[in-house]
């Protein structure tokens, strides 16, 4: 019996530190997403064409934020959604 009383003590110690590990590591690594990456993808036609030079709208977003990429870039939207974008970068 005290096999196992041991057996669960252990157990229930290495729970608990693996538990604080896991939320040390989910802080420490966080990834905080943009708001206007959301904006931008909604004003987007959401084709996932890759006319644009990127596999989908989600990543023509993320490079227009990071700069790597132009507002008039998205072929299937055009002139309108270049507008639309450049006034959520602006403001």
């Amino acid at each position: 019996m005290n096999r196992i009383l041991a057996a669960t003590l252990v157990m229930a110690i290495l729970s608990f530190i693996f538990a604080l590990i896991l939320a040390w590591a989910s802080r420490k690594f966080k990834i905080v997403e943009s708001s206007k990456l959301a904006e931008i993808v909604k004003v987007l036609p959401k084709q996932n064409c890759g006319k644009c030079g990127f596999p989908n709208c989600g990543a023509f977003a993320k490079a227009i934020i990071e700069g790597k990429a132009k507002y008039g870039d998205c072929v299937v939207g055009g002139e309108e959604v270049a507008k639309k974008i450049n006034k959520l970068m602006e403001g």
